[in-house]
């Protein structure tokens, strides 16, 4: 019998089985969820809504303005500021208005934007630009010298009074306590009794060290409280033999001899003389910025909230 016809019907059967198993292995759900994973997926379609607007993209108000009161915007204010600001403004309290702008350095936009103009106008006499009527009315109550000062004064120029020396002189009271240090010398003994009404400034302007008292002042400057005649007088009872024609030498001689302090206490209590110091700042450019901030606060007094 002739092998070879049976063994062709039995590999024809065995080829048929092996492409029955392929088909049935590309066909199973595994399979196709791996084809699909080849193929690319279709872009999205734009969304018609505006992109999301973070908080970083947006400018909060103190960058660009609150509303103080009607065509006028306040900046480097927070809700509680502006509140503050608007009792003080109700009250007409000039002093207390000039002392929040300069603790606060708050801006207003459409106020110094006019200032600003008038400043340029002055600068390069150039024809009056487009005026605003708000400005202009808050300009009326002023005098012609506030005015001025107002126009003239460069707000981008360096600010003396800083939050350090209001501290130093008084906190609220700076205007109040530094026209009182600007009006007496320094470096000059002073004799202030304790009901002297400037007593309490002096005081306190110790705990500052912005002055001296008593027993801290050297004696040579103690001394020149005394009068020219006191002082010759002083030197005869010390047995000084000496003729003085100038307050300083004889109180600096007079502060070598002992018992010099003795005769002074005997005449004037220690702790009611006090000695003014020099401070860092100019006290005439101080003195022109809080006349600048009190016209300010004097304009700003005259808005209807």
């Amino acid at each position: 019998m002739n092998p070879v016809p049976l063994l062709i019907v039995m590999g024809t059967i065995l080829v048929l089985l092996a492409v029955q198993r392929w088909l049935i292995h590309i066909g199973s759900p595994r399979n196709k969820n791996l084809h699909k994973k080849n193929i690319p997926p279709k872009p999205k379609k734009a969304s018609a809504q505006p992109p999301t607007i973070t908080q970083s993209d947006q400018k909060s108000p103190r960058q660009h303005g609150r509303k103080l009161t009607e065509g006028v915007s306040v900046t480097g204010l927070d809700e509680r500021g502006i509140d503050s600001l608007k009792a003080l403004i109700d009250k007409k309290e000039t002093d207390a208005i000039s002392t929040f702008l300069a603790f606060n350095r708050s801006g207003f936009m459409e106020i110094d934007t006019y200032l600003a103009q008038q400043r340029r106008q002055r600068e390069t006499e150039a024809p009056p630009s487009s005026t605003q009527a708000l400005p202009i009315k808050l300009l009326e109550p002023l005098t012609k010298t506030e005015r001025k000062l107002l126009i003239e004064f460069n707000p981008k120029s360096i600010r003396l009074i800083s939050r350090d020396l209001m501290s130093r002189f008084g906190g609220h009271e700076f205007g109040n306590y530094f026209s009182h240090y600007a009006a007496r010398p320094q470096s000059v003994t002073l004799h202030i009794p304790p009901l002297d009404p400037d007593r309490k400034i002096l005081e306190d302007l110790t705990k500052s060290r912005i002055a001296l008292k008593g027993r801290h002042i050297p004696l040579s400057a103690r001394l020149t409280v005394l009068k020219m005649s006191q002082l010759r007088q002083m030197a005869k009872d010390l047995n000084l033999d000496k003729k003085f024609t100038r307050k300083q030498a004889a109180s600096e001689a007079l502060a070598t001899v002992p018992g010099a302090a003795v005769l002074l206490s005997m005449q004037y209590v220690i702790d009611d003389l006090f000695m003014l110091m020099p401070i860092k700042e100019d006290i005439i450019l101080v003195k022109h910025e809080w006349s600048y901030l009190q016209a300010y606060a004097k304009m700003l007094s005259g808005l209807k909230l």
